[in-house]
């Protein structure tokens, strides 16, 4: 038995000195591993963890844009949706519910004022319709609905309302949507503006003031009210004409204007209203 068992010894010995040329076996080199970026295979979710890699040496990670959850689920993110703070499942940006756990969502600061009142982004806006939607916004914001989450959703509450109602706000009035819409277009309205503005028009609106300081009675402040009231709705119309006509710098000078009579509208009101 000791004999049998010294020529195996003596049989290996030779093999492995013919095969390294030492008599002690050296150890494999490491595999190399590859990371590449794989996708799940959509399918049952008994399979949801398989991953289609060349080979076993591959380590695989998920791609960009893409969220794995427990490490078997995995939720593509693109830029019209983002990730609940709450399941953690994806969530449409014009969606202000999750609607998995209908937690209410953070405000989303990608998104402008007419995203978030679900209006065409255009000076033109259906002011019945703005309103509607307005109203159903602070509706589904309201505090009673509320009162019974965690202070963290509460909070999310007066964040959405606060940014709704400004929202609302700017598309109101002609005046700040119209410079709100140049602002999207990278245009804005400094202030002190009347070096931009011409001799001619600078001289009507100092003209103006000065009959408005000179008023002493409702009637003379009234008419110089409806007189400024009238260019301000030509100004909108020329607005309106200049947005549709992609001419910017059109609708620079015309907000300009308004904003020139705008003022002086205020200052009607202050008369008329100490």
């Amino acid at each position: 038995m000791e004999l049998g068992c010294r020529a195996i010894w003596r049989r290996c010995a030779s093999h492995w000195r013919r095969g390294t040329g030492t008599s002690m076996t050296a150890s494999p080199p490491p595999a190399k591993v590859t990371r590449v970026t794989c996708q799940a295979v959509p399918s049952h979710p008994a399979t949801v963890r398989a991953l289609h890699c060349p080979s076993s040496s591959t380590v695989c990670s998920p791609a960009v844009g893409s969220a794995w959850l427990g490490g078997s689920r995995k939720l593509s993110v693109t830029g019209q949706s983002r990730l609940c703070w709450s399941c953690h499942n994806v969530v449409s940006r014009s969606e202000l519910f999750c609607p998995s756990c209908r937690s209410l969502q953070p405000p989303d600061h990608s998104q402008d004022y007419f995203q978030i009142l679900h209006c065409d982004r255009s000076y033109e806006i259906n002011i019945q319709e703005l309103q509607r939607k307005y109203r159903n916004l602070q509706r589904s914001l309201h505090p009673d609905y509320f009162s019974q989450k965690s202070q963290l959703e509460r909070d999310i509450s007066d964040q959405q309302s606060s940014l709704v109602n400004k929202a609302y706000d700017t598309l109101l009035s002609p005046l700040s949507r119209g410079i709100y819409l140049l602002g999207i277009h990278g245009i804005t309205l400094p202030e002190g503006t009347e070096g931009d503005m011409d001799v001619p028009f600078l001289t009507e609106i100092l003209e103006v003031n000065e009959q408005l300081i000179d008023a002493n009675s409702d009637v003379e402040i009234e008419e110089i009210g409806n007189v400024i009231q009238e260019k301000c709705q030509e100004l909108i119309e020329n607005v309106r004409e200049a947005f549709q006509k992609d001419d910017l710098e059109g609708a620079k000078t015309f907000l300009t204007k308004m904003k020139y009579y705008t003022n002086i509208l205020e200052q009607v009101k202050k008369k008329i209203l100490p």
